[in-house]
């Protein structure tokens, strides 16, 4: 190899390795600063599989409460710990179009041979005609970078270099040798003036790539307050399933006792057989309703079990006296309707909705744009050299002595119109009406509900101090016969029937309760205090 060819390739070098500076280099295969060299080369890159970290161990409330069992559900639950790792795909599916305005480093080399005979017209055009074969090598390269501009332009600044030897060269009589170097500094510019010209087009994968990102977020969010208002629900069904079942024991063993009574009395003469089956029946309805809450009783704890992914055989777990007192109710209309733009603020659906909305719209002027004709200006500068050795002409280029340049405009417009990229358009403007309707059909229900969920809020609370006044009230006539009974005043059989009818006023107390504590939990999930009420906080 001549001193020529060596030092056009170490000129070559460098010019790679100063381009590579401004961004990464675009090669075929990847592989890592720590890569193991083997004797004939680097070693291939090992595919390391993916092991996804251990899941947190399951813990067994010691003691249960709301609070609680909402906050390990929501550490411990799959469908959470999912929806938090689709929320990270989404965010490194963002950070990889950020990548869309990095400089570009890029280099090419090439190396040509040939040996055939020379035309006529070359033997008669040139002045060593005599020569009858043309043998030619080439070497060739370029190295430069190139960046995509907001504008939707590519911008780009490269060396090129070429080394030619060859017979003819080295037999010309003022050759000073057998090869020749041509160099170039060369400025290129390309901008679409129509389609595909703007940032709204350039950047249309980068903005909905955040978009999805952001709804990402939502749906994990999404995924949190349904997982929290679930195990609110489950809580209070397990409360409601534990306190009716003692009620609905003392009710079965009243239900003996007025059947020994009825027993009793039949057996004196003062009341009809006829009673005794009606006792009968009143306990075999009772020993049916502890059966059935007993199912009710299995199924809340079965439900727990699944959110905090306990064992079957785990259960009986001590509650927590639940706090019973209730936040300030929702005021007036006027008051709900000042609060809306908040609650719309919080409501995932809602949230999601508007940004597929503003993802349509990006798509929708990407595919404008996909209307328009090709109408791109093209322009291009550059300092030309030609010496013998590769160094001269790369120093010469740089001068400015023999410029070269271009400009220029491209149209392409497709005779009868472009019918797919109209079609597209069409498609997506229908994806935008769609969009838009989600959003408006989305707004109208979450303010239907939330209108609602206020609404029954009052009304249960209202039920529910309509029941505790009718429990006082059945306490009061309770005692007053009980004292009567043991004066000998008042029947045991109706003490026994108040007392019955005490327990029932009890467990409808109870169930409005517990319809009351869900109706809370359904409107603290469409206003969006779910979370913050239950000290529950999401770590964007």
């Amino acid at each position: 190899m001549s001193r020529h060819a060596a030092a056009w390739r170490q000129a070559l070098g460098a010019a790679v390795a100063a381009a590579a500076c401004a961004g990464p280099v675009v090669a075929g295969v990847d592989r890592s600063d720590a890569a193991q060299t083997g004797e004939f080369g680097p070693a291939p890159v090992r595919y390391e599989p993916y092991v996804p970290p251990a899941k947190p161990a399951a813990q067994r409330p010691a003691r249960l409460d709301a609070k609680t069992l909402a906050q390990l559900a929501l550490e411990q639950n799959a469908e959470v710990l999912y929806a938090r790792l689709q929320s990270r795909v989404s965010e490194q599916a963002a950070e990889a179009e950020t990548g869309l305005y990095m400089p570009i480093a890029y280099a090419n080399l090439r190396r040509e041979g040939r040996n055939r005979q020379r035309t006529v017209e070359e033997r008669l055009t040139a002045a060593l005609g005599g020569i009858t074969r043309l043998d030619e090598q080439v070497l060739g390269g370029e190295a430069g970078v190139r960046v995509k501009a907001p504008t939707g332009g590519e911008v780009a600044l490269a060396w090129r270099s070429t080394q030619r030897r060859s017979n003819v060269i080295g037999s010309a009589s003022f050759a000073q040798g057998d090869s020749e170097s041509v160099g170039a500094l060369v400025l290129s510019l390309r901008q679409p003036l129509l389609r595909g010209a703007g940032r709204d087009v350039v950047e249309t994968d980068l903005r909905v790539a955040r978009h999805e990102r952001d709804i990402g977020t939502w749906q994990f969010r999404q995924q949190v307050l349904r997982i929290g208002s679930e195990a609110l629900s489950t809580y209070w069904q397990l409360w409601r399933a534990r306190s009716t079942q003692a009620l609905r024991r003392e009710a079965l063993d009243n239900a003996r006792e007025t059947v020994e009574d009825v027993r009793v009395r039949v057996d004196g003469g003062r009341l009809a057989p006829g009673a005794q089956d009606e006792a009968q029946a009143v306990l075999s309805a009772r020993r049916a309703e502890l059966a059935r809450g007993q199912q009710a009783l299995f199924e809340a704890e079965a439900k727990v079990r699944v959110l905090l992914d306990l064992p079957p055989q785990d259960g009986d777990w001590p509650l927590a006296e639940p706090d019973l007192a209730a936040p300030p109710m929702p005021g007036d209309l006027a008051a709900l309707a000042e609060r809306l733009p908040d609650v719309e603020a919080a409501w995932p659906p809602l949230r999601m909705a508007l940004l597929k909305r503003e993802q349509a719209d990006a798509r929708l002027r990407l595919a404008y744009s996909k209307k328009l004709p090709a109408l791109d200006l093209q322009a291009s500068y550059s300092s030309n050299s030609l010496a013998y050795g590769p160094l001269d002409a790369a120093q010469k280029a740089t001068q400015g002595r023999n410029p070269d340049w271009t400009i220029g405009v491209a149209v392409e417009v497709p005779i009868g119109g472009d019918r797919r990229a109209q079609a597209e358009y069409r498609a997506q403007q229908l994806r935008v009406e769609q969009s838009s309707l989600e959003v408006h059909s989305v707004r109208q229900a979450l303010a239907s509900d939330y209108f609602n969920r206020a609404a029954q809020l009052t009304e249960l609370d209202r039920e529910l101090g309509q029941l505790r006044e009718e429990l006082a009230a059945r306490q009061q006539l309770e005692a007053a016969v009980r004292e009567q009974f043991a004066s000998g005043v008042a029947p045991r059989a109706r003490l026994l029937r108040l007392q019955a009818d005490v327990l029932d006023a009890r467990m409808r107390l109870i169930e409005g309760t517990s319809r009351l504590a869900l109706a809370r939990v359904a409107l603290q999930l469409v206003d969006g205090s779910l979370l913050s009420a239950h000290d529950v906080r999401i770590d964007e």
